[in-house]
């Protein structure tokens, strides 16, 4: 069981103050949907978690912020230290902080990441703290301004904070010595994300497939411990929404039975099992959907949680909720970005978070729980639609002639 619980974020692009964003479910759904929650120490959580609103308005920025925690924590060269986490209308003499909490086998950890700054560039890691949770007491695991690092011997201690570099993180630099339970888990949880989270980076959203997709679905399909099981779970849903797919197939050419080069992937309908169409010949939807059901299946087996910008950027509007359903019942906590507002139909009111921008570049991000309006399940959509719950384009006049 791994999901993120809270995350907290501070003058990172375009949300300026510090806003916070608790994935808590609502009584309403405990009692009615336990099946949409994770349960931990009593308390319960969203596995289903979407962000809508307008254009620009700051909905990838909180994505951004988990995936640059993973790609900060996982990184192992300083030249590749993300540069900047501001754009021109942030804070300027305020430093980017980004704080996750989240839940890893049982256990509840916090993770706070602070960032030296010079104007809108950031120059490397002002501080760094890991807490594991008890209840409600915290203990400090980590803490790199004030050099702690619980039960690691002093002098591996004193050589690692000594020769500490500003743009690599403590978690790394520590297991590199130490391998303690809790570090480790720690490291599995931001090293899995960054696998399961592959279409948004610190600075953009990849919304097509690529030569890269192509080849991890294939190296999947080359290890006979998971051909099989992964083959079968492709095949078995694209022929569940109406794709005649039969077969997918990985082709790598092997050089005296030890180098090999991939040469794609191949799949096989059901029009012509005979006859395989290319990967890269496929409809640009059929590909996205491969990939995400990649996604879905490495999420499942790591253990690990989705990240996904602009979830309905290709797929059907009447696939997500689809996809969503088979999230819930493998027990994976997706956190995603649409402007899909069909499946508001089929989400709850703790599941919808709506962000804005105010003449200001400020982003707002409005629980629809916190609506005291809603009360138990209604249609989201409608309300929406209506302009009750907030989060719309802004439309001042409708624009229609190129003068």
């Amino acid at each position: 069981m791994v999901f993120i619980t809270n995350l907290r974020i501070k003058n990172f692009f375009s949300i300026k103050d510090e806003v916070n964003i608790n994935f808590k479910a609502t009584p309403y759904n405990i009692e009615h949907n336990p099946n949409r929650l994770f349960e931990f120490n009593g308390e319960y959580y969203n596995k289903i978690i979407s962000f809508y609103g307008a254009n620009a308005s700051g909905k990838t920025t909180i994505l951004k912020a988990i995936t640059t925690l993973a790609s900060v924590t996982q990184n192992e060269q300083s030249d590749n230290f993300p540069i900047s986490f501001k754009n021109k209308f942030a804070h300027l003499n305020t430093n980017s902080e980004i704080e996750i909490e989240f839940i890893v086998e049982e256990e509840k950890f916090i993770y706070l990441l602070k960032f030296k700054s010079q104007k809108y560039n950031n120059i490397g890691i002002d501080d760094e703290v890991l807490y594991v949770v008890e209840n409600t007491k915290k203990t400090t695991i980590l803490n790199r301004k004030e050099k702690i690092a619980k039960d690691i011997d002093d002098n591996i201690k004193e050589a690692i904070f000594y020769n500490l570099n500003d743009k690599k993180s403590l978690i790394q630099e520590f297991l590199k010595f130490d391998n303690s339970v809790i570090r480790y888990k720690v490291n599995i949880f931001f090293t899995h994300l960054s696998l399961t989270s592959r279409n948004i980076s610190t600075y953009k959203t990849k919304l097509n497939t690529d030569e890269d997709d192509e080849y991890n679905i294939g190296e999947l399909l080359e290890i006979s411990e998971y051909k099989k099981e992964i083959e079968s779970f492709f095949v078995r849903f694209f022929n569940s929404i109406g794709l005649d797919i039969h077969r997918v197939e990985a082709k790598f050419k092997y050089v005296d039975g030890k180098e090999r080069e991939f040469l794609g992937l191949e799949i096989f309908h059901k029009i012509d099992t005979k006859e395989p169409l290319e990967f890269n010949l496929e409809s640009d939807g059929t590909q996205m959907l491969m990939k995400t059901l990649l996604d879905i299946y490495l999420a499942k087996r790591l253990n690990s949680i989705l990240i996904i910008d602009e979830f309905d950027s290709i797929l059907h509007p009447m696939l997500i909720p689809i996809i969503n359903n088979l999230l819930i019942e493998n027990d994976i906590q997706i956190i995603y970005s649409t402007h899909n507002i069909y499946n508001m139909q089929f989400l709850q009111n703790d599941e919808i978070f709506l962000i804005e921008k105010d003449s200001e570049h400020k982003t707002t991000i409005n629980p629809v729980k916190n609506n005291k309006e809603i009360k138990g399940y209604k249609n989201l959509l409608t309300l929406y639609e209506n302009g009750d719950l907030g989060g719309l384009p802004d439309i001042k006049e409708i624009f229609t002639k190129i003068v």
